[in-house]
Formats: structure tokens, sequence, C-alpha cells
């Protein structure tokens, strides 16, 4: 019948956390990033830019249920192999190989170990491609001293009392690794195997957290810690000795430092609480360059940090947001926005989408552009009044570009807004208000009878199902006084419904995975064969109207991660991607008859080819 192929990814930013750092990884043969989001690890390529404007992304899900928390490149040229970790211990190895258009990525696991107890908050490769460090929370240990490839134990980490925050071998002989803790402590090993050398706990203050550590690149002749207490410690890569603390009086740093990477054997660069990025020379102690972050508010706080080349930078802010920058650069290069969180709304032609953390993003601007409009999940975004992007959310409110235009009596449990921008509404208290949500007008409300638990809208009719009765009735928007139920009763509560672009068809979708498709003439149900998935509905969407009518096809998405196409003429025939969104795909929508674009619960928004015969 038809086949499905997925063309481009925009990816979520990485995920961070507050008073906490977010790591970031560079590989140099590739000129990629790694970090985690949520519960996958991404890379995400520098260099090639699609017609979309957005870099080519391999996602890597196989930690399950876990958030991932580091992801970390092997410093073997060309190797392709990446160490992954998660907040319940386990550490991934896999590699990445591509097909020749660069379309299909082919991931294999090379190894599976459960190392800890709790969090892994940080891996170290040594500089070999053989070894690893892993560090974080646990029980009985806070570390490990790993081979790669077989798990065995490459010796021991002691020294610490609580959490291990960073860790980092050094790249080149004699072999030599470091670890920070919230414990106070800077612990030395040397090996392999490796054994505890040395401890330093005098000079960091106590009862501060440090958070990050790294031997310089190459020679490894000198190794930084740094921490909540705003200093910067520098030892000897080789024994392990305090030397000095890096200090410049014309540049004093203001806030905790979470991160630090060298860009060569001589500079150093970090990133601060205090929303900068400072360079610094490690010989003669004095500030290089400082870079101030937009306007220094809490989102702006710099909590992660990776040099991409002996000038250039990437740094963290806590909203996600990838900032680049250059030395001798006095500005930012640019700064790559995006969710971090589920995307729960969306929209096409423009592309604008929200997320369940109160997140919009303009895709149509270069660079793209986020607002944080709402405080809490957004429900349905109306772009039809383009550059006017319209918001309904749990936070009680319609915004229009930020401003509060509309304020709900009750919360919006859900809505759907159609190509017109008329928005329908089901609050909490059973109330239907349809809405005309660029004008932020109301055009009609009614209470329901019962409690309803979808609501689907089209030009001129606007449907709901009751949760009760599991029964769908349909109004005209222009008077909902005016109004038909179906014949027939779903079998579980509808979760999704979808009118037709013609208006002749509904199909409902239900908690179980079913779709009931009615023809709205007769009233009855015309197939009820559309049962391809295994999970709630969560979004459907009918292909643009065409002329031949054995070319209606419906688009749905959900939580069992898949999406499937079926068509009207055809019931029985279904195209099926699986595993589209990790963790289900939240909303679908056609941009035109042959381009479909889907958004999911890990944050990506991906664009899809569909040949039809």
């Amino acid at each position: 019948m038809a086949s499905i192929a997925k063309t481009s990814v925009i990816p979520p930013q990485p995920s961070t956390e507050r008073n906490f750092t977010s790591r970031l990884s560079y590989d140099k043969t590739t000129n990629c990033i790694g970090y985690a989001s949520g519960k996958s690890a991404f890379i995400r390529s520098l260099d090639d830019e699609s017609l979309e404007k957005i870099p080519k992304v391999i996602q890597f899900t196989g930690h399950g249920n876990a958030n991932v928390t580091v992801v970390r490149f092997s410093p073997i040229p060309q190797s392709q192999y990446v160490a992954s970790g998660d907040d319940q211990g386990k550490v991934i190895v896999w590699g990445w190989s591509l097909n020749n258009d660069n379309n299909c990525v082919e991931i294999n696991v090379k190894a599976e170990f459960h190392v800890l107890a709790g969090k892994v908050t940080d891996i170290s490769w040594d500089f070999e491609g053989r070894r690893l460090c892993v560090v974080g929370e646990g029980k009985d240990r806070f570390g490990a001293f790993i081979s790669w490839d077989s798990g065995n134990s490459l010796g021991e980490i002691s020294g610490h009392s609580q959490r291990i925050n960073a860790c980092h071998m050094k790249q080149s002989r004699p072999m030599r690794a470091m670890t920070v803790g919230d414990d106070g402590a800077v612990v030395f090993y040397q090996g392999p195997p490796f054994k505890f050398a040395s401890s330093d706990r005098t000079h960091h203050e106590q009862g501060k957290f440090i958070r990050d550590v790294e031997f310089s690149p190459d020679s490894g002749k000198y190794v930084i810690t740094v921490g909540s207490d705003r200093k910067i410690a520098c030892f000897d890569g080789k024994t392990g000795e305090f030397l000095k603390y890096i200090i410049d009086e014309k540049s004093p740093i203001n806030g905790g430092i979470h991160a630090l990477s060298w860009l060569n054997e001589s500079k150093f660069a970090i990133a601060c609480a205090d929303a900068t990025v400072k360079v610094f020379d490690v010989e003669n102690d004095n500030c290089l360059q400082t870079w101030n972050i937009h306007d220094s508010t809490l989102n702006d706080s710099q909590v992660g940090l990776v040099a991409t080349g002996d000038d250039t930078l990437i740094s963290l802010s806590l909203d996600g947001s990838l900032n680049f920058f250059k030395l001798g650069e006095d500005d930012m290069l640019k700064s790559i926005k995006g969710h971090n969180k589920g995307i729960t709304a969306m929209t096409v032609n423009p592309l604008v989408s929200g997320s369940f953390d109160g997140k919009i993003m303009d895709w149509e601007v270069q660079p793209a552009k986020l607002y944080q409009e709402h405080t809490n999940l957004i429900t349905t975004i109306d772009s039809s009044a383009y550059p006017k992007i319209a918001s309904v959310s749990w936070d009680d409110s319609l915004k229009i570009n930020g401003e509060t235009k509309y304020e709900f009596e009750s919360q919006p449990k859900f809505s759907q807004t159609n190509s017109s921008g008329i928005t329908a509404i089901i609050t909490n208290n059973d109330i239907l208000q349809i809405l005309n949500t660029s004008e932020a007008t109301s055009i009609g409300e009614l209470k329901l009878k019962e409690s309803a638990s979808a609501v689907g809208i089209s030009e001129s009719l606007v449907s709901i199902c009751y949760e009760n009765s599991k029964i769908v009735e349909v109004f005209k928007i222009v008077d909902l006084s005016v109004s038909y139920t179906l014949k027939t009763a779903l079998r579980a509560n509808a979760t999704s419904i979808s009118i037709s672009p013609k208006e002749n068809y509904l199909a409902a979708g239900d908690a179980s995975g079913k779709i009931l498709l009615f023809d709205l003439e007769t009233k009855d149900v015309k197939t009820s064969r559309w049962a391809f998935h295994t999970s709630k509905i969560n979004s459907m969407s009918w292909r643009p109207a065409v002329e031949d009518e054995t070319q209606s096809y419906l688009a749905t998405g959900s939580l069992d991660t898949n999406i499937c196409i079926y068509s009207v003429a055809r019931p029985m025939r279904v195209i099926k991607f699986m595993n589209a969104h990790k963790d289900g795909v939240n909303a679908v929508a056609w941009e035109n008859a042959d381009v479909l674009r889907t958004a999911g619960s890990d944050g990506c928004l991906n664009t899809w080819k569909v040949t039809f015969e």
C-alpha cells in the first residue's frame, strides 16, 4: 500500500538539573557532541545541517526505563564507541554505523554492565580506549575501574564517603586517575591496576561539593578541580600533589563552578552558576576571556561545558540551551535552543511545538526561538494567525506570544484546534468551551451532561466522547444546542477524536489502542478493524483532502511508541513504524499529503516521508 521513512529529527536539548552538572562529550573525528536527555543518549552532529536546518542525530534508547545521566565518546579515532550510564547504575558501551545515504542508523550494543547500586554521574575512558572509570552513587562503593569489553575489575575506588561527582583518567602514560565528590575529597590513583595513591581534603572548602575534574590533554601535566566553593585548584598530573590556586583578581568568580574543559595544554575553561564562561591560562593564572550569558537569570546558569577545539567551546545553560563560543570573539557565536522534556502539543505550517514544562518552540525562525510561556503542560497550540502563537495550558490560561489573554475558571483537561484557529476545550468542571484562540474570544460554551474523555474539532463540527456511556456526541460549532449521537459506543474510554477534512468520517481512538471509524452521513460504524496499536491512542490526523476518496488515510500515534497509517478504502492494510518515539508518540500532523510530523515523550520532533502506491 505504502511505505514510511524517517527523513529528519529535531532532537531534544540535554537534560539539566539545578545545582548539578550535566555532562557534555565531544568527538573530534566525527565533530559530534554526545549528551543525555531523558531516557535516551543522543549523538548530535555539529557539521551537516539538513534541509530543515537541523543536525543529523543518533538516538540510543537501550537504557530502557532508566534516565540516562552521562554519555562519553571513546578516545580512539574512528572507533565510534560510546559509553553511557544511567540513574540505575548501568553502563552500556555501544557503537553505530550509517548506510550510504546516512539516513538509516544501525546501533550495536558491545557490552552492558551493572556497575553501581545508584546513579552513574560520570564515566571516563583511558587513552587506549580499553578501560573505564565509572563513578556515582552507591551503597558499598561509589565507583569502579573496569575493562569496557569484559567488565573485569581493573582496580578499586576508595577514599570517598559520599557520592562521587566526577572522574577523569590521564590521557597519556604513566596512567593516573582522579575522582572528586560531595565529601570535599580529591582522590588520586595510580595504575593499572588502579590503586589509591593519595587524597586531599584541605584545598576545597569542607561542606562544599567538588563538581568536576580533568587532566590537561596530551601530556597530563596538570589536573584541575572545581566546585561550589568557587575555587580552581591545580594539582600535579603525575604525583597528585597540590600546586596552586588559579586566581585572577581582575575577573572574580561570583558563582559556584559546575564544569571545566581544557582547550589545549595551557588553556582551560570553566562554566559557572553566575551565568558566565571563563577561559584561564594555567601557567600565568590569568583570565583570558569572560562571556556573560544573556540577562544572567537562573535559567542562564551554566551547568555543562566541553571544548571542541583549541579556541572553541560549547556550554550548557540550565534551560537546556547549547551556547557556542570562540576565543577572541566578544559575543556568543550562536545558541541552540529546544525542548528537553516531552512534547505534548504541535502544529505544522508553521511548525511550533510545546512541552509539558510550559515551553514553546517556534521552529520557523532561524535560529529557533524558545518561549517560556506557561508553568504547566500545554494542551494545544494555534499558529493559524502566525506570528501570533496562541496556547492553552494546564496553568488555566490561554496566552498569545507570552501574554495572558484568557483565564479559565477550571483547568483545561484537553483541547483541540482546527485550521481556522477555533479551539474546543473541555475543562475539569465539565464545560465545553469554543474559543477563537488567536483573538482570545469566546464563541460558545455548554455544560456537559457527564464528564468527557476526549474532544475533536473540524471546520464546522465539534465532537466529544463521554466517560461513562462511551458515546460520541457531535455538535455544530455555530450552535452547540444542535447535536446528534453516534449509535455505537466505544469499548474503552476515548482518548483522541479526529474528524476528516470533508467531515464525512469521524475516528475515535480509545485507551486500549482500538479505533472506531464512523460514517457521519449514516451515523454507523464504517470499520472496527483498526486495532493495530497496543496502548492508548494519543493523537490522530487525517491526510489532507484529496479528490480520490480511496486516498483517505488516517495517521495515529500511541503510547505504545508506534505510528500507524490506516486506509479507509482498505481497512486491514496498515503502514506501521515501530518505536517511533521513546515512551510514546504524543502528536501527529500532516504537513502535506506526503510528509508527516510527529512529536513524542522523548522530546524529539520527527519528519517522515510517506510514499503511497
